[in-house]
């Protein structure tokens, strides 16, 4: 009998994890196979209304939701014996009924429903009715089994608890470290979604400069976290419900047909909103649990602080990475892409250029003209190459006067007709010099390229064979373009003003 009242218990305290329901129904069925019953109903009571009203019926091995109210006079035997907490049995026709009344007030002290109760058992007419012998007994049961679920509620509520600490503990670290690297913002989701367990958790941030929510990732249940950098919204009022809660304005039937399982947290920094955290539970349709709700919001400030920190983060590192002067990338940025686009062209087998610029006469414009006129041409180069590249090229200013840009996808008949086109814009360009006689300077270049796979099939070939093709532009005159494999005769345009130095040129100030 112990085995089988601790296995009784054991199997109560599982079904306390799923929710009351779950329990009470797992009671009912106990109680009916262990006194040969018919059927089993829970009652909740409302004395304000003088009303039972059934919440749960066992019968005919399953336990389902029905409604039945029963009217209570508080004078009646029946009235009596719940409000003293004492069974009541009664004969109806066709039926016996015992009615067994538990309560839980003041033993948990965490107010919720199903802190008081009444269980009818039921038997048909024609077996016997329920002897003083049967109501002990179902009564001595129903409490026993009703106070261990009192002690699995608060077994399961320290397990929260414990849980909730744990989850403070790792995400406060997660947040305290989230300034290091972008993919912060899948550590904090990722942590967000295991430590609560909601269906989905997603990031929205305001982009400023656009006006726009741009979506950054999704965590789902299932450990996958998604990029939803495609999902633009316009932040103006109706666009969408996501900018209206953002703008502080109504959100419509949406919003109340999920408040119980979606949660919007918008993220706010000094008053400013950043962005806009939403966990839903739509998938399951679970209710986000009230305790949930209050941490997470609790550690919206955190959360919030933390994304700021990425998007600061961010800024600094691409500063870090850009040339201020020209905007385009440094160096050691592009040798990383560099890595990165050529091993995707090997796997490919797509062709991709490389393109080695030199800005002719460099030095001697500065000695000439002074370096802010030098930066002046830098600035307007950078500007050129910028508006005439696509979004897949990537040109950095590698040194001094010397540019590169990547072309992946591209052939050599194609790069060198970039070029052309580049080395035109640049010729064009009038840059003011006040002080000299003719007001103003042009600007020419000299290219070298090596295309993979043809010229090379490594990066350091492929940058070696550009320098070297550069270095055969000016040794033959400068101010033209060259491909690795064409000979300098062929590649040569005729000789232009604008490749002479401008000490050579007549207006600068020391034409002789």
């Amino acid at each position: 009998m112990k085995k089988k009242e601790h296995d009784i218990y054991e199997e109560l305290e599982k079904a306390v994890l799923t929710g009351p329901n779950a329990f009470f129904g797992h009671l009912l069925r106990e109680l009916a196979a262990a006194y040969s019953l018919d059927g089993v109903c829970f009652f909740e009571p409302d004395l304000k209304r003088s009303l039972l009203s059934l919440r749960l019926r066992y019968k005919h091995g399953l336990v389902f939701e029905h409604e039945e109210n029963i009217r209570l006079d508080q004078a009646s035997p029946l009235g009596q014996a719940i409000l003293r907490g004492r069974s009541h049995a009664a004969r109806l026709p066709g039926m016996h009924h015992l009615y067994i009344p538990f309560s839980l007030e003041g033993q948990s002290g965490a107010p919720g429903p199903h802190r008081t109760g009444v269980i009818r058992a039921e038997r048909l007419h024609g077996k016997r009715g329920f002897r003083d012998r049967e109501r002990q007994g179902a009564l001595s049961m129903v409490r026993s089994l009703v106070r261990h679920y009192y002690r699995a509620e608060y077994a399961e509520l320290v397990r929260r608890h414990e849980r909730g600490m744990a989850a403070v503990a790792e995400l406060t670290e997660i947040f305290a470290t989230s300034i290091r690297v972008r993919e912060s913002f899948k550590h904090i989701l990722t942590g967000v979604q295991k430590y609560f367990g909601f269906d989905r958790v997603r990031l929205y941030l305001i982009d400023k400069g656009a006006n726009k929510l741009k979506g950054e990732y999704s965590a789902d249940i299932r450990g996958q976290v998604k990029s939803i950098s495609y999902d633009e919204i316009p932040l103006e009022p109706g666009a969408h419900r996501f900018a209206d809660i953002v703008l502080g304005k109504s959100t419509g039937a949406f919003m109340d047909r999920y408040r119980e399982c979606v949660l919007y947290l918008p993220l706010v920094v000094q008053g400013a909103t950043i962005g806009l955290l939403i966990v839903d539970n739509i998938l399951s349709q679970h209710k986000i649990d009230p305790d949930d709700l209050a941490m997470l919001k609790s550690f919206a400030g955190q959360i919030a602080l933390a994304v700021d920190n990425v998007k600061l983060f961010d800024k600094v590192e691409e500063l870090s990475l850009h040339d201020e002067l020209t905007k385009l990338p440094l160096r050691r940025y592009f040798m990383q892409r560099f890595q990165e686009e050529f091993y995707r062209a090997e796997r490919s087998r797509k062709p991709m250029a490389l393109v080695w610029i030199d800005l002719d006469y460099f030095k001697e414009i500065n000695d000439t003209y002074g370096h802010q006129i030098g930066d002046k041409v830098l600035k307007e180069v950078g500007r050129v190459i910028l508006s005439n590249l696509r979004k897949i090229d990537f040109p950095c200013r590698y040194g001094g006067d010397e540019i590169l840009i990547l072309l992946p996808e591209t052939t050599a008949l194609d790069a060198k007709k970039l070029c052309e086109r580049l080395a035109a814009e640049i010729r064009d360009l009038k840059i003011p010099v006040p002080f000299s006689r003719n007001r103003e300077l042009q600007v020419s270049l000299s290219v070298g390229i090596s295309v993979f796979p043809q010229d090379a099939s490594s990066t350091d070939e492929l940058l070696r064979k550009a320098d070297e093709t550069l270095y055969r532009v000016k040794s033959a005159g400068r101010g033209f373009i060259m491909l690795y494999d064409e000979k300098a005769a062929e590649a040569q345009p005729p000789a232009r003003d604008c490749a002479c130095p401008p000490a050579e040129k007549e207006g600068s100030p020391d034409a002789k």
